[in-house]
């Protein structure tokens, strides 16, 4: 077993091992799009010459990224003296190879302070459209840099609520930056309610052939208006012009949320997990 820096030539490779699983893991596949320096090939061979010789890719930067159909034993030793001298932030991906990793850590004595809970949910039909209209003082609109200020506080509590670990306390630094880098390199649409943002959405990864959304937040006293469903419908209709599959990730207990992507026409996949390390 050996671990191998992607290069020019085996990225195709790559892409090709990565089609029947890229839904799990969209935001390894936007790295790998972008012939990251910090994708590493798993294989049994020290040359790969097709994509068969891969057993496993995965991105490392503190934060790990991964997609592993099969662990096994000698995958096991070979990351435990990969982690030797690394500092890990963070695992994001499915449960059941994140589960391997926890376990190749825990030999260490490294566990994670907090883990949030998933269900992967995919979408490659046509999305439902909303069962009702929006009125005429509401409106779907794409987001700019001119719009941070105003997406701001959205964007805070969407983070405090879906992904932050449970009673971190986010600073406007850390919210101001994530907000800059969707502005910038994804989709974000709002919705507007008597020329006001109310409601957001945005792609958080885009993949190869697939399209991961997030952000999705409605302010409470606009809830039930079903001006979510009209952001995703809007969002996903965009990304169906692209070609591309859609997938999202919502917090297995968010009841809501589910039952609203479901009417949407998403399915659950496979459950997903992001761990935070000191």
């Amino acid at each position: 077993m050996t671990f191998i820096a992607a290069s020019e030539r085996t990225f195709p490779l790559i892409e090709e091992f990565l089609a029947p699983y890229e839904y799990k893991c969209v935001t390894l596949a936007s790295h790998i799009r972008k012939k990251d320096e910090h994708i590493f090939i798993i294989s049994q061979s020290d040359f790969v010459q097709t994509a068969n010789d891969i057993a496993g890719v995965f991105y490392f930067d503190k934060t790990l990224l991964h997609c592993i159909p099969e662990t096994n034993q000698d995958m096991a030793e070979k990351f435990l003296s990969f982690f030797e001298s690394k500092n890990i932030r963070c695992i994001n991906g499915d449960s059941a190879a994140t589960d391997f990793f926890l376990s190749v850590l825990k030999t260490k004595g490294i566990e994670p302070y907090h883990t949030n809970h998933y269900k992967l949910m995919t979408l490659t039909d046509e999305p439902v459209c909303p069962p009702e209209p929006l009125s005429c003082d509401d409106e779907i609109r794409r987001c700019y840099d001119s719009d941070f200020d105003s997406l701001f506080d959205l964007q805070k509590k969407y983070i405090v609520k879906e992904v932050a670990p449970v009673g971190k306390q986010v600073s406007d630094l850390e919210c101001s930056a994530s907000l800059r880098q969707i502005l910038k390199n994804q989709l974000c649409f709002a919705l507007c309610s008597d020329d006001e943002i109310v409601a957001k959405a945005n792609t958080n990864a885009i993949g190869i052939r697939w399209v991961q959304i997030g952000g999705v937040y409605t302010h409470p006293l606009f809830r039930k208006n079903y001006y979510a469903w009209n952001l995703v419908y809007a969002i996903c209709c965009r990304i169906k012009k692209t070609e591309r599959n859609v997938c999202l990730f919502v917090k297995d207990k968010n009841n809501p949320a589910l039952q609203l992507y479901r009417r949407i026409g998403f399915e659950e996949n496979c459950d997903f997990e992001i761990c935070y390390f000191n």
